[in-house]
């Protein structure tokens, strides 16, 4: 992968992104964001982070529950300006890299919805994206991975084309097998013209993310295959993983 293709997560994600992924809509946000309040037990005065928070649809769900705490961290101004408008600066927003996250506040729970772990060409870059949460989780601190499972490269539609408003969004999916990496190649049109697009996340096994997991310092508490709470298995297309920050001697000893 060239220099352009490992960082497609600056150039893409846009108002053109909200547009294609209008359907992950308010309805599905709270969907996630109540089954994660019932099985958190989400504390009211304690504050909450959502990691990769794009427009800030999860963020408004938590805050219309009465979860006032609320932070939200994105790399993408145009996205962060989205939920802030959205949200009417009732959350805590910074602009900022995953790898790196500019908080020194500790969080009850941190939150990654919607496939927003894998995005690095390199395990130990994702790897220090899981050391940095739990750097900033309390004691007793929860996290959430929405993640991609290996049932979805069973039944990838390779091609779809939809009209969105005035854009023509062609979609190409593939899964490389040699990088266990999701593709897709997102060409927009409109009357502006034509723009080119990609997302190219790693897909990691349950095994793989338990052990990354450990390693960062996580314990790994739970699995489900979705926001329904259907358990997970291996034709499930998500992988919803619960881990606590691992306070045991062998882990604060390094």
């Amino acid at each position: 992968m060239n220099e352009q293709q490992t960082q497609w997560y600056a150039e893409w994600f846009n108002e053109d992104y909200l547009k294609v992924y209008s359907h992950r809509n308010d309805d599905l946000a709270i969907e996630e964001v109540d089954f994660i309040i019932a099985t958190l037990r989400l504390r009211h005065d304690l504050p909450i982070l959502d990691l990769c928070c794009g427009g800030g649809r999860h963020l408004k769900q938590l805050i219309n529950r009465g979860y006032e705490r609320t932070f939200g961290i994105d790399l993408s101004p145009s996205l962060l300006e989205v939920a802030n408008r959205e949200l009417e600066s009732k959350s805590h927003l910074v602009r900022g890299d995953m790898r790196w996250i500019p908080f020194r506040c500790s969080f009850q729970a941190i939150l990654s919805f919607f496939t927003s772990f894998g995005y690095f060409p390199e395990t130990a870059e994702n790897l220090q994206v899981l050391r940095e949460i739990r750097r900033l989780l309390l004691p007793n601190g929860k996290v959430v991975l929405d993640l991609p499972s290996f049932g979805i490269t069973q039944s990838l539609v390779p091609r779809t084309e939809k009209k969105v408003g005035d854009l023509v969004v062609v979609e190409e999916r593939q899964y490389v097998s040699n990088t266990r990496r999701l593709e897709k190649q997102i060409s927009i049109s409109g009357p502006e013209g034509t723009q080119e697009f990609l997302e190219s996340v790693r897909v990691y096994s349950f095994r793989e993310m338990r052990q990354m997991m450990a390693e960062a310092g996580l314990a790994m508490v739970g699995v489900w295959g979705d926001f329904q709470g259907n358990s997970f298995n291996h034709d499930s297309h998500r992988m919803i993983l619960f881990g606590m920050r691992d306070d045991s001697p062998a882990v604060i000893s390094g």
